[in-house]
């Protein structure tokens, strides 16, 4: 038993003791002091049929003198006390537990609990207050979560935005379910300052939620290419304790505006054609010693149209390829431009590779183009 269940059997005992405390402390000057260690909690949200939401609130007696919690009182029948009857002698903790029933009320909940202590002869009083809003449990969408992370379900841990408006702000979601037996809690890092993040600041056990992630296209207007940005999601206990720290990925194709571009400039704009759009490097032998043999595949790019070509990224999820850095590489009219794909042998690994290279440049008919790549080990 805990708080008024397990103390009541004894508080009989401690009345006539807590009478003469009172009286010797008034004459020896020793005074109790009430210490709360907070005053209020905010439970978040809360499903009405999950059970009660229950809090511990506690406090210190940093007096000279004992320290008694003579009453606590609520406000309605939905909210019940219970707290420490014993004496809580000086340098000591004691607790209130505040315990909230959600079943049948919907909505936010602000509640107060007055306690009454001994102290300035019995007259002194204190206010603790909890919060927070009852919903009903979100239906739980049919979702293949292909990832857990600190065990939480992700639909989708590498979001990709693969056409971007640079005049509105652009929105991608991802479900998630907490896979614990408790309530977890979310902070994020790493956030641009371009980037806003609406996700549950908690998800009680067996629950469902989204992440959705906008992007400012406005803030982004000089951005050009394909550009992947690592944010750390925080996974936290009821505790504080840290359950993990995983990266949340998000990638943008920045494009020019075309929209703007006159009859004239459209027939004049530069032009990307791709020669070996699939790059099939076939069964790679695995390398025993060192750092392997380097397999290269070459592709090339060619600027048909009729002003220059820029380059604003030439990139590849898989980080067993390699790739030059040809970020705002120009190429001239009629010229081409050789680029090798590498794959270390010794860095391969194990099973199939089949991944995309994306270019991004400023050709207004095929901004974004891929080519294929496959491997396999043995």
């Amino acid at each position: 038993m805990t708080g008024k269940r397990l103390i009541l059997l004894c508080g009989v005992l401690f009345a006539g003791m807590t009478g003469r405390a009172q009286t010797q402390n008034a004459d020896d000057g020793k005074v109790p002091i009430f210490t709360p260690f907070e005053t209020s909690f905010n439970f978040g949200t809360i499903g009405e049929h999950d059970g009660n939401a229950e809090h511990v609130f506690r406090f210190k007696n940093t007096g000279t003198a004992p320290l008694v919690i003579l009453n606590v009182q609520t406000t309605c029948g939905c909210t019940r006390p219970e707290w420490t009857v014993n004496p809580v002698e000086p340098g000591d903790e004691g607790v209130i537990i505040i315990t909230y029933n959600p079943i049948g009320r919907i909505g936010p909940f602000n509640k107060p609990a007055t306690l009454q202590t001994n102290e300035n002869g019995g007259y002194k009083r204190y206010k603790l207050t909890i919060m927070g809003e009852v919903v009903e449990k979100p239906s739980d969408p049919v979702i293949n979560f292909q990832d857990t992370l600190s065990g939480v379900g992700v639909e989708i841990k590498h979001l990709v935005l693969p056409t971007f408006d640079a005049s509105s702000v652009n929105k991608i979601a991802t479900y998630i379910k907490n896979y614990h037996d408790q309530t977890v809690y979310f902070a994020w890092e790493d956030v641009p300052d371009y980037m806003t993040i609406k996700a549950p600041d908690s998800l009680k056990a067996e629950w469902p939620g989204e992440i959705i992630l906008s992007i400012d296209g406005v803030k982004t207007a000089e951005k050009r290419g394909r550009v992947t940005e690592k944010c750390t999601w925080v996974i936290k206990n009821r505790q504080g304790g840290t359950l993990g720290r995983e990266t949340i990925c998000v990638t943008v194709n920045y494009l020019d505006d075309f929209s703007q571009l006159s009859p004239l400039q459209l027939v004049t704009a530069p032009v990307l054609e791709i020669k070996n759009a699939l790059l099939d490097f076939g069964t790679i032998k695995k390398s025993g010693f060192g750092k392997g043999k380097a397999i290269k595949k070459p592709f090339i790019l060619t600027n048909t149209g009729k002003s220059d070509l820029i380059i604003h990224s030439i990139t590849i999820d898989d980080e067993r390829v390699n790739l030059p850095d040809l970020k705002g590489k120009t190429i001239k009219a009629g010229e081409s431009l050789n680029v090798d794909a590498t794959i270390r042998s010794k860095l391969f690994g194990s099973g199939k590779l089949d991944t995309d290279i994306y270019i991004v440049a400023n050709d207004p008919k095929g901004p974004v183009r891929r080519i294929k790549v496959m491997a396999a080990t043995f």
